[in-house]
């Protein structure tokens, strides 16, 4: 995944690195979240890279990923990470961690 900004790539690239233990899908939706929660504390919501993380999380082919990652039963979220699971819910116009809306032979 390329960013045009250069901190944000690094950002992204780093935490892609760290997160061991995942499949590709979800390595990539950790570190897009990991480096939104970084930019978001820094430099606030209004932020022009946590907006484009938040684009690049809600891309179509990122979204079973994403559902992916907020349906896992290990997923203990604190409550800013359920306000942000519940904010791209509504961007989303789904709820991410409703497993009964998954088909159970996606095809």
């Amino acid at each position: 995944m390329n960013f045009t900004d250069p901190q944000l790539q690094k950002c992204y690239e780093r935490n892609l690195t760290g997160a061991d233990g995942f499949s590709d899908e979800l390595r990539q939706i950790s570190a897009l979240i990991a480096a939104h929660d970084l930019f978001q504390m820094l430099k606030g919501s209004h932020s022009t890279r946590v907006h484009e993380t938040i684009e690049r999380l809600l891309l179509p082919e990122l979204r079973p990923g994403l559902r992916c990652w907020y349906q896992r039963s290990e997923a203990d979220l604190n409550p800013a990470a359920v306000g942000f699971r519940d904010q791209l819910s509504q961007l989303a116009g789904e709820r991410l961690e409703d497993v009964t809306h998954v088909p159970l032979n996606p095809s």
